[in-house]
């Protein structure tokens, strides 16, 4: 009759060994909602995003991706900048502190909403 619990038992401290060696080899301060960088597909855009498109995305659907990642990381020092048209496809969009001061500077592409940080971002 103690056979169930201890497999129970057991299986609870599996279970915490191999949590605790997951969290062990979590890089430091990674966030399950990604990072400015691209990390957990952010640089994919957002996929929910992607089976939605009828058409190109305008500047008006980029401000409002870009304004609800920005609530998202609630970080009050930063805001959206300009949005600038770089070619017919992509769109060009820049995270700014609240001086004005450039953060980085993302492509937005216009058929599929993917995003990825730019090569002349600081």
């Amino acid at each position: 009759m103690r056979r169930p619990s201890i497999i129970i038992l057991w299986s609870f401290i599996v279970t915490l060994v191999v949590w605790g060696a997951l969290i062990a080899v979590t890089p430091q301060g990674a966030s399950p909602r990604g990072t400015m960088t691209g990390h957990m597909g952010w640089e994919g855009g957002f996929p929910w995003l992607r089976a939605r498109l009828k058409g190109p995305l305008e500047e008006a659907d980029v401000r409002r991706m870009m304004e609800t990642w920005l609530a998202q990381e609630r970080n009050p020092r930063l805001k959206l900048g300009p949005i600038t048209a770089r070619d017919e496809n992509i769109f060009q969009a820049d995270i700014v502190t609240k001086d004005n001061s450039l953060v980085q500077r993302f492509d937005v592409d216009r058929r599929t909403g993917a995003i990825q940080a730019t090569e002349d971002s600081p």
